[in-house]
């Protein structure tokens, strides 16, 4: 007879040698967060209208259609998501003056009355309802994978790293043999490896990686790092959801942020700095909102940071909507955007608002932030823009203010910071600095 992880690798196998190429599919219902108070949501609104320059950043959640366009029931599809997590006919009466609230600011916005009705050729985004579109892999795409996940596995190993895990090694699709010698996780849904830390003034480094085959993209940078100073321990979690496996749903915020707690007091570690990247920027926000674990955080660096100016439509569009025209951008749809396990991830387990970071969230912290000039997913422009308050057609390399440092790479995209030792120096001069306790944790 079968184990249970036995049969979920046959179904997963069965599922990638003969499922159609691509499938659109609801998959299941999103959980969402539960449901903030009105006076949490209208000031929420209130401070994402106030980022809105013009009718562009709010049309964007409409696939750019003209505004005028634009009509009451098409606003209601997406209001109803944005704000409710629910489609217009799950509104409940006690929130129609709130909504209406929300309609007149957005008329401001437009310059025009919102006319009643419907524009059928107009529609809404709404990543957490929308259907959850992915093209699935032939075998030998995951055979690829399994490869190099057995080849970040041994360069880890051979530089110092232990890895820990829960559950089986079948327990996702390709499976992962070489973790049948894991030592077990300090939380079941929680992998990571652990490179041990010996410094005495010195704090160990948390990464938290972001969409792609594991940690992969990031074995040169680690080892760079642990190069860089053998004393200083490194801790890199592993989110199998959004590494090209099929496997189990995500952590949600509250899990994984016990997870981490779990993952920091098991290995007695008082004080941390947090170096996050593109998806992981997420998981390092939630960190950031949360005042206990955020007071064993030292410093931060965020790479390709999502969190910033997430009301913007820029994220949601680039990553999950926009149809591909570059090779870049097929690159991306391709082998990200429509990843079974990540197209589940980003449309049932993604909820902006809890998500969201703002400036003041920073303030009075350590934080360094780098931005890619060609990023195709991040507003990387605007997003400098918001945290400088600079204004310039040419940004210089490192700009610093009050605890604050972003770098501005110039022609590179998304996750190409990571491609190149010269680009890779100046994130790890960065989170060497911030290892060096030079002041007490609030």
């Amino acid at each position: 007879m079968n184990s249970p992880g036995q049969n979920t690798v046959a179904c997963h196998l069965d599922h990638a040698l003969f499922l159609p190429l691509v499938t659109n599919h609801s998959c299941y219902a999103a959980t969402h967060p539960p449901l903030p108070s009105r006076e949490e949501r209208e000031a929420l609104f209130a401070k994402c209208f106030a980022q809105l320059r013009d009718e562009t950043y709010a049309t964007g959640w409409f696939y750019f259609a003209d505004s005028k366009l634009i009509r009451r029931e098409n606003l209601l599809d997406w209001l109803s998501w944005a704000f409710f997590g629910t489609h217009p006919d799950g509104l409940h009466e006690e929130w129609a003056e709130e909504i209406e609230g929300y309609l007149r600011n957005i008329e401001q916005l437009l310059g025009h009355k919102i006319e009643d009705g419907r524009d059928h050729t107009v529609r809404a985004i709404k990543v957490s309802l929308d259907p959850v579109v992915t093209a699935y892999r032939p075998l030998l795409w995951y055979l690829t994978v399994a490869f190099i996940d057995t080849i970040t596995t041994i360069q880890l190993y051979f530089k110092g790293f232990r890895h820990y895990t829960y559950g089986s090694w079948m327990c996702c699709f390709p499976p992962r043999p070489l973790t049948a010698f894991s030592n077990k996780s300090t939380h079941d849904g929680l992998i990571y490896w652990l490179r041990p830390h010996r410094s005495t003034t010195k704090d160990p480094i948390l990464l938290l990686h972001g969409i792609g085959i594991g940690l992969w993209p990031y074995v040169p940078f680690l080892q760079e790092l642990a190069d860089a100073d053998p004393d200083v321990g490194i801790l890199a979690t592993e989110c199998l959801a959004i590494s090209m496996h099929i496997s189990a749903p995500p952590l949600s915020r509250p899990e994984m942020l016990a997870a981490l707690t779990a993952l920091l007091d098991a290995h007695s570690v008082s004080r941390v700095v947090v170096a996050a990247h593109s998806y992981g920027t997420v998981h390092a926000a939630h960190m950031l909102r949360d005042p206990t674990l955020s007071a064993r955080v030292s410093a931060w660096l965020f790479i390709d940071p999502i969190p910033f100016l997430l009301h913007q439509p820029s994220v949601a569009y680039n990553f999950v909507y926009r149809q591909p025209r570059t090779a870049n951008e097929w690159q991306l749809w391709y082998f990200a955007s429509r990843d079974p396990d990540i197209a589940r991830t980003l449309a049932r387990h993604f909820f902006w608002a809890e998500n969201i970071l703002w400036k003041e969230d920073i303030e009075g912290r350590s934080v360094a932030v780098v931005l890619s000039e060609l990023d195709q997913i991040v507003d990387a422009k605007e997003v400098r823009q918001y945290l400088t308050d600079e204004v310039t057609d040419e940004p210089k390399f490192r700009w610093q203010k009050e605890g604050l440092e972003v770098l501005w790479y110039r022609g590179i995209d998304h996750a190409q910071v990571f491609d190149t030792k010269t680009r890779r120096g100046p994130l790890v001069s960065i989170l060497q600095s911030f290892a060096e306790r030079k002041r007490p944790l609030d």
